[in-house]
């Protein structure tokens, strides 16, 4: 994609609630946008991703008018590939436990809330916002879009209202 036709904004946003760094990469199309007209994608990485990663389909949805974020899941991103080889096994596990994959779809409504707060959020149709993510993140995708889960007898549901649709893929089992 022709690097004219969008622009990116990296954040390094902290949740002083959770305690938790969210990184996040913004992609904006190039063409200024008339305020509050722009659906914005919500993406969300696999186990071991970053918010650099999917960067093709960040730069193409935001060639063709659409806003992209990426938000990065720390406890589940890139730093697992780093350190003792031998200890791998063990970060995995940690990162697909059931804590995690709520902060992840925490992280995703965190960075909504961050972008939709900031000088940007005035570009984004409320009204079309779409959660995506793939194989880890498809199943974040899923929890931020409604699908409930069951958590020591009792249904939890982690759904955001804003999320209109949702494109997973790769979701392992759910």
């Amino acid at each position: 994609v022709d690097a004219s036709l969008f622009s990116t904004h990296n954040f390094d946003w902290f949740d002083s609630q959770r305690q938790r760094q969210v990184p996040a990469k913004l992609y904006l199309p190039a063409a200024k946008a008339m305020p509050g007209s722009m659906p914005l994608v919500v993406f969300s990485h696999g186990i071991g991703g970053s918010r650099d990663g999917y960067s093709y389909l960040g730069r193409y949805l935001a060639a063709h008018g659409y806003g992209s974020l990426h938000v990065q899941h720390v406890g589940s991103d890139r730093q697992l590939w780093f350190g003792n080889p031998l200890a791998l096994p063990d970060r995995l596990s940690d990162a697909a436990h059931a804590s995690e994959a709520i902060h992840r779809v925490q992280d995703l409504r965190f960075s909504l809330d961050q972008v939709m707060a900031g000088h940007f959020g005035a570009l984004f149709d409320m009204r079309r916002i779409v959660a995506a993510g793939h194989s880890y993140g498809a199943n974040t995708t899923m929890l931020i879009s409604g699908a409930l889960v069951e958590q020591q007898g009792q249904k939890l549901s982690l759904r955001d209202a804003r999320i209109s649709a949702a494109i997973v893929i790769s979701a392992p089992p759910f």
